[in-house]
Order: structure tokens, then sequence, then C-alpha cells
């Protein structure tokens, strides 16, 4: 059976050609083979580096390198024992302020050192370990030292700022629930004897030291402590980006990226250049080849 086709005579040269110009101009693929672009970019960045992205094995290796947590070498340092030494005189003198809950200290209130940016949070911050900073350094900064009550250093931990108050309200709520019932089984306790009577004092001292730490908690200014937590972190921030970007590691990167990116981009043009050159001679040539 015979078949006719309308189009035997189509001119397929310019449609393959400009389909061959087409890939020309978009570098023929070359983009993804010459210059895909890495997770994290050609240089290590402070953002990037606490995402996880890293542009060199070095400075990812050299994370992963940065040690265990020691809390004793962060509580010892000699700034914050002497920052501890002048709160204390402080305190004595009834001048220390806890902004944590706007108010002056009282001599019965017991005084505890904060970390404002948590010791452990400076420590496993990527940020500071790309820019070469010392952990124990940083964190015993002026900036960063509060005294605050004792309950409440204790109960922040290294908790963000934002998670612990948050916590502090669910803690005083179980606080209330568990002294009520305790009060309970205190109403509830035969005194006949000396020995029921030491153990209803016991849990009736036990009831006010719950109470107490819950009166402290309640206490908490929370705009207060987030003041003081944002003039921290905007010092250490300030400190590790610094000490980074103004840094010889980061300069060198920059400028070995720049060049590398310079070669790939020529390289890129030159092959641009080859292929173009391949079409057109093939071009003048492949009407007669496929005769």
């Amino acid at each position: 059976m015979n078949t006719t086709y309308a189009n035997h005579d189509f001119d397929w040269i310019p449609e393959l050609e400009k389909t061959v110009v087409s890939s020309l101009v978009t570098s023929f693929g070359l983009d993804f083979l010459l210059l895909k672009d890495k997770e994290g970019g050609d240089v290590d960045t402070i953002h990037n580096a606490r995402q996880g992205h890293y542009a060199t094995l070095t400075e990812k290796h050299r994370y992963e390198d940065r040690g265990h947590y020691d809390s004793t070498a962060y509580h010892t340092h000699p700034n914050y024992k002497s920052k501890g030494a002048a709160d204390k005189a402080a305190h004595q003198l009834g001048s220390l302020r806890d902004p944590y809950r706007d108010t002056l200290m009282t001599a019965a209130d017991k005084r505890a050192l904060d970390h404002v940016v948590a010791a452990k949070e400076i420590h496993e911050d990527p940020g500071r370990v790309l820019a070469g900073l010392n952990g124990v350094e940083v964190a015993n900064r002026s900036s960063n030292l509060q005294s605050t009550h004792e309950t409440i250093n204790a109960s922040k931990g290294a908790k963000p700022i934002d998670q612990y108050l948050a916590d502090v309200s669910k803690t005083i709520a179980k606080n209330e629930a568990n002294i009520a019932a305790l009060q309970r089984k205190l109403d509830a306790m035969p005194r006949d004897t000396p020995e029921q009577q030491h153990e209803a004092r016991t849990l009736e001292a036990g009831i006010n030291k719950i109470g107490k730490r819950n009166e402290t908690l309640k206490s908490i200014d929370a705009d207060g402590m987030r003041k003081r937590d944002a003039e921290a972190r905007e010092a250490y921030e300030k400190e590790v980006n610094v000490t980074y970007y103004t840094g010889s590691r980061f300069l060198k990167n920059t400028a070995i990226a720049s060049v590398n990116t310079g070669f790939r981009m020529g390289l890129r043009q030159v092959l641009g250049l080859v292929a173009g050159e391949v079409w057109f001679e093939l071009r003048a040539r492949l009407p007669a080849a496929m005769k």
C-alpha cells in the first residue's frame, strides 16, 4: 500500500538549527556539569552552617570535632568567678538588680550567676565554631553574665528564652496541683505521737519550699527577661560575625571561590564557542551527507 506524506519535502534543517542554537544559548546542559550550585554555596557562611550546610568538608569536620561540652570549664572561668564575687558584694549592699524579675535582690534571695545565652548553646553553636572562637571565653563575657534568683537559674538551664517562659507557666500550674495534693495529705495526718508530729512538720516544710519556689517563678518579668536575652545575644552575634567575616580564613576562601567560579564560567563560554563552531561546520555539510 502506497502512502503519500504531505510533508515529504519539509525542510527540517531550520527547525534543527533552532533547537541546536537554543541549546547553545542555554549552555546545552553544561550548567549542571560545570556550574552546579552546592548546597550551602561556594563559601561557608554562619547562616548556612547553623542550618547544617557547609561549602567545605574542612569546616564541616571542624564542627564535628568541636569536643564535648564541659560544664566545669564554663563555670570556673576567671571572668565567671570575678563577676560572681562582684555581684555577691552588690547583693550584700542591697544594690544588685535582677532584670529577670525587674527588682533588687533582697538578703533572703538565694543568688546564682546565669549565662544569659546558655553556655551549652554557645558550645554547640556552628557559627561560633566557624568563627574559630573559644566557647568558654565567649560565654563568659560580662555581657552574657547575669545574677538572678537561684530558682530561676536552675529551672532555666540551656533552654531558649521563649521555650523557658512557656515551660515556666506549666511548671507553676504543676506545682500548684502538687501543693494542693500534699496539703490534703497533711490535713489528714494524725499528730498524736512525737513521730507523727515530726512527719507532719517535715511535710509542711516541703509544701512551704515548693510554694516559695513557685512564688519566685511567678515573679518573673517576661519582658525584662526577653530584653536581657536580646542584649546578650546581640553582643554575642556581633562578636561571632565580626570575627568570622573579617578573618583571614573567610577572605581567603572567598577569593578562592571567586577564582574558581570565574574559571568555570570561562570554561563554559569556551565550550559553548567550540560547540557552536562544530555545529556551523556540520550544518554546511549535513544536507549533502544526508543525500
